[in-house]
């Protein structure tokens, strides 16, 4: 029993100084507790411990190891941490510090300069707030395409997407849209055309950070979506003597844009923005100025014979070139009736043009040439989706005479026949078409 009372005065004297160290030591001035690290002695549930005391955050902590040289050890990396970075170091929590070595780091390995990132990020508009709203950033960037000369077309073309895409968040900064916007955006379409989509709203992005109304562009952390592309749609030769049956027929304003794209291969878009002031008929080419190509750059078309003969049929019908958009559009959809598709393929008058040009002919750098694309992209899209006889078959398609040439036609053979004493025939030879 004496020797447990002497043991407990003991643990108790222990105590009592411990509490009276530390008593002490917060009844000093607090700039020096503040700075000071100490380690002392304690006992807890009955094992001796030793304690580093600090101060993080404004608030007293304390760690417990076991041995005097495991604190002694701690104690002297915060007595140097703080020789080299002050009190402030201290007063931070450890996640935060180690939060901080972290980032330095790794900013080091990266070779970027904090101090000169932070800066950046004062003059940036999420910081400065300066960032306009989506809408008025679609509509600048609109302004300024047409005031650097692109075409109305693009300005439209782009236009479509960057609205859906603002649609619900137009007020909203352009600088708070982030990747996960963009994502949600590009994962609510069809995997084929997220390419485009993506591209369209880069450009958005591109002009925003050039103007400083944002630090980067979302899409350039986007995973790259692959696909598989199928062979482009073409017109088979029926297909093609329909329409153009069809179009003879009816004298359609578009006839002359349906052969220009279809049997000279000009891109929609050209074919509808040229004139007849631009087809030489006597020499056989077609003229595509740079404001009207696509790809800004001027080029001449030596289309196939039979291109320029229904060309001149359409001139003779009085179709129109240029033609307006909307008459255009008309024209497709009685097209797209006429061969019963449910939708107009993109470019397939194109398609069918390159498709047969390049197997009738074999010269891949000439119908390239023509076609104003490169050679690769030809043999790449266009090799062997037609047969040589197919295509002979597709350029035989010869416009028939019209009736005033039959009656032309069957008058000289007649006066032909009086100057040489041959008696005419009592019908007219009428002419067949090639194809028949």
């Amino acid at each position: 029993m004496q020797k447990w009372l002497q043991s407990l005065a003991r643990s108790t004297n222990i105590h009592t100084r411990s509490r009276q160290i530390r008593d002490g030591n917060l009844a000093n001035n607090g700039k020096q507790v503040k700075s000071k690290i100490t380690v002392q002695k304690w006992r807890v549930r009955g094992q001796t411990k030793w304690a580093v005391h600090r101060i993080e955050s404004g608030k007293r902590k304390r760690t417990f190891f076991a041995s005097k040289k495991a604190a002694d050890a701690d104690a002297s990396v915060l007595r140097s941490q703080q020789a080299a970075a002050g009190d402030v170091w201290l007063t931070l929590p450890a996640s935060e510090r180690q939060r901080l070595l972290q980032v330095y780091y790794e900013a080091k390995q990266m070779g970027v300069d904090l101090a000169d990132l932070l800066s950046d990020w004062k003059r940036s508009p999420r910081f400065t707030g300066l960032s306009p709203a989506l809408e008025k950033v679609i509509a600048e960037l609109l302004a300024a395409k047409i005031a650097t000369g692109r075409s109305t077309r693009y300005s439209e073309s782009l236009s479509i997407p960057l609205n859906q895409f603002a649609k619900g968040r137009e007020r909203a900064s352009i600088a708070a849209v982030g990747l996960r916007d963009v994502e949600g955006f590009l994962n609510s379409k069809n995997l084929r055309s997220r390419q485009t989509l993506r591209a369209r709203l880069s450009t958005l992005f591109r002009f925003a950070v050039r103007r400083g109304y944002r630090a980067d562009n979302p899409c350039d952390r986007l995973e790259s979506s692959k696909t598989v592309k199928s062979s482009p749609a073409i017109l088979s030769v029926d297909q093609a003597r329909k329409c153009l049956d069809w179009l003879d027929t009816k004298r359609s304003r578009a006839f002359g844009w349906f052969v220009r794209t279809t049997f000279a291969g000009l891109r929609p878009e050209e074919a509808e923005n040229t004139s007849w002031n631009e087809i030489n008929f006597h020499e056989g080419w077609i003229r595509v100025e740079a404001q009207t190509s696509k790809v800004r750059q001027r080029r001449v078309v030596y289309p196939h014979p039979t291109a320029m003969a229904w060309l001149l049929r359409a001139k003779n019908r009085k179709a129109e070139l240029p033609i307006a958009r909307q008459p255009r559009r008309r024209a497709i959809r009685l097209l797209r009736t006429l061969l019963g598709f449910p939708s107009w393929p993109k470019d397939i008058t194109r398609h069918t043009a390159a498709s047969y040009w390049l197997a009738e002919s074999g010269n891949a750098a000439q119908v390239a040439s023509s076609l104003g694309h490169s050679e690769g992209v030809l043999r790449k899209n266009y090799m062997a989706l037609v047969t040589k006889t197919q295509a002979q078959a597709f350029w035989q398609l010869m416009p028939q005479p019209t009736k005033a040439a039959r009656r032309k036609g069957s008058q000289r053979a007649m006066n032909e026949a009086l100057s040489t004493g041959i008696s005419p025939p009592e019908h007219p030879i009428e002419p067949t078409r090639l194809d028949s």
